[in-house]
């Protein structure tokens, strides 16, 4: 696991790191492909071709006044799940600043949105106070063989709305493990194999898997969240879809979290012509 203590305390130092990770054969001029490039903090200059860019415009950080350290920092903290009041403390930003880029952050991971086919897990979760308003209702399906999730917020637990998730993200024929809720009855009418277990006799066996990833999501809810925000600024309600898409992004593509240039890597999104 990366950490601030192994950072340069300068932009410099913490750019010169960046370069290398991204680079590891070295940088080369995108237009030419010459090896004399000088790396300044503002820019990277070809001293042959004459020619500078800008390595925050690859990254898709246009504009962003924050430094090289701020910003190393900032996405170290991010993926050790610390809350946005521990990166404040660690990275010196403004609570604002934070939360708006954690949400920058998380909009930049992959979204599976390609259905899931076998053998399939599926169950619903309630998390959050609703007497505080501040509760989601979130419906889950869990791939057994590949161990890949679909998550998604759901308005209610009709019939309409559970079938219209898996149509979204279950394969029709496969075998899907349930609890006997009533919306989960008749799906075997619309083409799916279906197992019930029945969560009020104690039978939880056969969706054990999906019980794991709520779980999983509650702690990493509670650790992503400053304590007050949950009664007074309604937190889960209100970064809903980017937890979803975040959690779903560290379990189904933990690639991206093995360190903050492994992640920054992923963002180049401007190309030279």
């Amino acid at each position: 696991m990366y950490t601030l203590a192994k950072l340069p305390p300068d932009d410099q130092g913490c750019l010169n790191i960046l370069v290398c990770e991204l680079y590891p054969d070295g940088l080369i001029c995108p237009w030419e492909g010459h090896n004399s490039v000088l790396v300044r903090l503002k820019y990277l200059w070809c001293r042959l071709c004459r020619r500078k860019w800008s390595l925050k415009k690859m990254l898709g950080f246009t504009n962003s006044k924050l430094g090289w350290r701020q910003l190393i920092s900032l996405v170290t903290c991010w993926q050790g799940k610390l809350s946005p009041g521990d990166i404040f403390v660690a990275t010196g930003l403004a609570y604002p600043t934070t939360q708006r880029w954690l949400e920058r952050l998380r909009s930049r991971l992959p979204v599976d949105i390609s259905p899931l086919s076998g053998l399939l897990e599926t169950d619903q979760s309630w998390p959050g106070h609703k007497k505080h308003g501040n509760q989601a209702l979130i419906m889950g399906l869990l791939d057994r063989d590949g161990k890949d999730i679909r998550l998604a917020a759901i308005p209610d637990m009709e019939q309409d709305s559970v079938e219209g998730f898996l149509d979204a993200y279950a394969e029709v024929g496969s075998l899907i493990y349930a609890d006997a809720h009533a919306s989960h009855l008749s799906l075997e009418d619309v083409g799916y194999g279906l197992v019930l277990c029945n969560h009020d006799r104690g039978h939880f066996g056969p969706t054990n898997g999906i019980e794991g990833v709520w779980s999983s999501f509650d702690r990493f809810v509670m650790r992503t969240r400053d304590r007050f925000l949950v009664t007074r600024d309604r937190f889960l309600v209100r970064f809903l879809p980017g937890l979803l898409q975040e959690f779903q992004a560290r379990t189904n593509h933990s690639e991206w979290f093995t360190s903050p240039y492994a992640y920054i890597k992923k963002l180049q999104v401007f190309r030279f012509s």
